[in-house]
């Protein structure tokens, strides 16, 4: 009895030790940074075995194969005259820093600099979706969607009907959908719309390397929303496909930024739509073949806009959007303002708004009033405490409405747009589009609105946070020690 107690206490602290020597060897060499490799440490010490279970699915780096294809588009890397006199016209006297921006964009995203094009602005999703389904039903040639929500509620089925009748008239449709994110999407929603002519894509773990049935790449994304209509429109922002954005769910009205583009840009966003079109075919062996250069067309030039796009994902050498914001940021002589749903910023983005604001610029950050995931926002709270002390000033939005706007705004001169949250997961993990639009016009617009929501939301002091309960701060410090892994 007793050998057999000592055999079995034996075995345990062996295996214990193996374990520890496992995890700890394979955390070390995915060489994270060290805070984030310090948290998924506390997670193997806290919860044995469990921890290691949930790493491999949500900390390791399972990707290998990029979303890309050899679709290019012209980007050199030096300005022409013409792009010279575009900015100058739209921004005033060109300023060396604006153009150091321009330059990133070339390196890290491979963009141009797209001119003359035309911004529509709507800041709700019933604007959006007036607009969309309208262009939809007017599509004579081809429809390209990608989505990370897609349900099958009111706004789902007036798409699918859509785009069924549509297909029946001929018009050739593609439709990404992420697999996570539309998850719950029922089956009876793709088949239909597959029966009527409708190609449907699903960006999933279709690359996981420990076993074809099991999903270890569950923690990675395609969280863009973009939509290309007959090669000449696109929509690009927040707004994703379901009835919340109309203000129809328990978070109530939907504050949302999303754009309408006419122009040279239409050709980057169709180039993102087909890079991640690609290579999910041929990822799953299919032998349909595609042929982009019929897609790309002679924009007209609609308007005075500047466009670059700036593109990310889980195998970026370069996390393009936080680097597009860092500048951003970095650039700014007046004023920063800051719209997002989560606000869970790295080191950089971080440090680089505390300078700004002990630099005297004025930073504004218009952050939701009410949760809609738990982890995130309480972490993101220990963000805007924190900051709050060098002098950013924080806003909450009314608790009775939600906004889920991303976008960034400088000076009144150079805004971006897009899909990335100023979170970790939108710069290291998911697949994100931000444009990057240098129009000192449409940057007003964008901070009109921005303005406006400030006078219905709440500044946030100090005060604030030093007056909350115990277990609110308790929450808040819990969720931050996994904010760099959510």
């Amino acid at each position: 009895m007793a050998f057999a107690i000592i055999f079995k206490f034996g075995f345990w602290t062996f295996f214990v030790l193996i374990y520890a020597v496992v995890a700890t060897t394979v955390i070390i060499l995915e060489r994270k940074r060290p805070e984030k490799t310090i948290s998924w440490l506390l997670i193997f010490a806290v919860i044995p075995l469990i921890g290691f279970v949930i790493y491999l699915f949500f900390g390791r780096n399972w990707k290998r194969r990029k979303l890309t294809s050899d679709i290019y588009l012209n980007s050199n890397t030096t300005l022409s005259q013409e792009e010279k006199e575009w900015l100058k016209k739209v921004l005033g006297e060109n300023d060396i820093q604006y153009l150091q921006l321009i330059n990133l964009l070339k390196r890290n995203s491979k963009s141009p600099l797209f001119l003359g094009n035309d911004i529509e602005i709507f800041k709700n999703g019933k604007e959006k979706f007036s607009s969309f389904f309208k262009e939809i039903e007017n599509a004579k040639e081809s429809i390209n969607l990608e989505y990370y929500i897609v349900k099958d509620d009111e706004t789902g089925k007036k798409l699918k009907d859509l785009l069924i009748k549509k297909a029946k008239e001929g018009v050739e449709i593609k439709f990404i959908m992420d697999k996570i994110g539309s998850g719950r999407l029922k089956k009876s929603y793709i088949k239909q719309l597959k029966n009527a002519g409708v190609e449907i894509a699903f960006y999933s773990y279709f690359l996981s390397p420990l076993l074809k049935f099991v999903n270890t790449q569950v923690n990675y994304r395609n969280h863009r929303k973009i939509a290309i209509i007959d090669s000449k429109i696109g929509f690009i922002g927040g707004i994703n496909i379901g009835n919340e954005y109309i203000g129809k769910s328990s978070l109530g009205y939907w504050r949302d930024l999303h754009l309408k583009v006419r122009g040279e840009a239409v050709n980057g966003l169709q180039k993102i739509f087909f890079e991640d079109y690609q290579t999910i075919v041929k990822a799953e062996r299919k032998k349909e073949k595609i042929d982009p250069s019929k897609y790309f067309k002679k924009q007209e030039r609609k308007g005075n806009s500047l466009i670059q796009i700036a593109v990310s994902g889980p195998e970026s050498e370069n996390s393009s959007i936080m680097q597009t914001i860092h500048k951003m940021i970095t650039i700014a002589k007046d004023h920063i303002y800051i719209a997002t749903p989560y606000f869970i910023p790295n080191d950089s983005i971080l440090s680089a708004l505390k300078i700004a604001a002990l630099s005297g610029i004025k930073v504004k950050i218009l952050f939701p009033g009410k949760m809609d995931h738990f982890l995130v926002y309480f972490a993101s709270r220990t963000y805007l405490e924190e900051i709050i002390k060098y002098g950013v000033e924080v806003y909450f939005y009314r608790k009775d409405r939600f906004i889920h706007s991303k976008f960034v705004s400088i000076d009144g001169l150079i805004s971006t747009v897009g899909t990335a949250n100023i979170d970790i997961r939108s710069f290291e993990l998911n697949y994100e589009a931000n444009l990057l639009i240098y129009d000192r016009e449409k940057t007003q617009q964008i901070e009109d609105i921005f303005l406006e929501d400030l006078k219905i939301s709440s500044h946030i002091s100090q005060d604030y946070f030093n007056n909350q309960p115990f277990l609110i701060k308790f929450t808040e410090a819990f969720s931050k020690i996994f904010s760099n892994l959510l």
